[in-house]
C-alpha cells in the first residue's frame, strides 16, 4: 500500500514538472523569436529607408539635370524609393508599435512578406536599369577619367546602382528569413500542442493508478 502511494506521488510530481517545462519553455522560445524578429525588422527596414532616401535625392538630381530627355532609370528609382519611404514606416508602426501581444498573427507576416517581395523585385529592376544605363553612357572605369561635372554624373550613376543592389539584397534576405520564421513557428506550435496532449494523457493515467491499487488491496 505504501509503495503504491509512493509511486503514485512520484508519477504525479514527474508529470507536473514535465507539464510545467512543456508549457513554459515553448513560450519563452516563441517570445524570444518574436523579440528577435522585431529587432531585425527595425534594423532592416530602417537601413532600407535610409538608403532609399539617398537614392531618391541622387535620382532627383539626375532628373533635374535633364528635364526634357531624362534618364528612365532615374525616374524608376524615384518612384521605387518614394514607395519605400512611404510604406516602410507604416510596416514598422503596424507590426511593431501597434502589436501588443506576444504572438504575431500569420496574416501579418504573410502580408509583410508579400509586400517586401514586390519591393525587392522593384529594387532589382531599378538596379538592373541603372547598370544598363551606366554601361551605355560610360565605359568601365570611366568615372576616374572624367573631370568635374561628367565625373559627378558618372559617380551618381554608380551610387544609384550600388544602393539599389544593396536594398535588393537586404529585402530579399529578410523576406526569406521571414518565411523561415513563420514555418519554424508553426513547427514549434505543433510540438507544443503535442507535448500538452501527451502531458494530459499521462496525468489521467497517473490519477487512475491509486484507485486501481486500492481495489487490489
Amino acid at each position: 500500500m505504501g509503495g503504491s502511494i509512493y509511486l503514485a506521488l512520484t508519477s504525479d510530481a514527474s508529470s507536473a514538472i514535465r507539464d510545467l517545462l512543456g508549457t513554459i519553455y515553448p513560450f519563452n522560445v516563441q517570445h524570444s523569436l518574436n523579440m528577435i524578429l522585431k529587432l531585425v525588422r527595425w534594423c532592416i527596414l530602417t537601413f532600407a529607408f535610409i538608403f532609399a532616401v539617398v537614392v531618391l535625392g541622387i535620382s532627383g538630381h539626375l532628373i533635374a539635370i535633364r528635364t526634357t530627355d531624362y534618364w528612365r532609370f532615374a525616374a524608376l528609382a524615384i518612384a521605387v524609393s518614394s514607395l519605400t519611404i512611404l510604406t516602410f514606416p507604416v510596416i514598422l508602426v503596424v507590426n511593431t508599435l501597434l502589436v501588443r501581444d506576444q504572438n504575431i498573427s500569420q496574416e501579418r507576416i504573410i502580408g509583410e512578406a508579400g509586400w517586401l517581395t514586390i519591393m525587392w523585385i522593384l529594387w532589382l529592376a531599378t538596379a538592373a536599369n541603372a547598370t544598363h544605363a551606366a554601361r551605355v553612357h560610360f565605359f568601365a572605369g570611366a568615372c576616374s577619367f572624367f573631370s568635374s561635372f561628367s565625373n559627378k554624373i558618372c559617380n551618381e550613376f554608380r551610387v544609384v546602382e550600388a544602393f539599389s543592389y544593396i536594398i535588393f539584397i537586404i529585402l530579399l534576405s529578410y523576406t526569406i528569413g521571414l518565411m523561415v520564421f513563420e514555418f519554424t513557428r508553426d513547427d514549434l506550435d505543433g510540438h507544443t500542442h503535442t507535448g500538452d496532449a501527451e502531458g494530459r494523457g499521462q496525468t489521467t493515467q497517473v490519477t487512475k493508478a491509486p484507485a486501481t491499487s486500492g481495489q487490489q488491496q
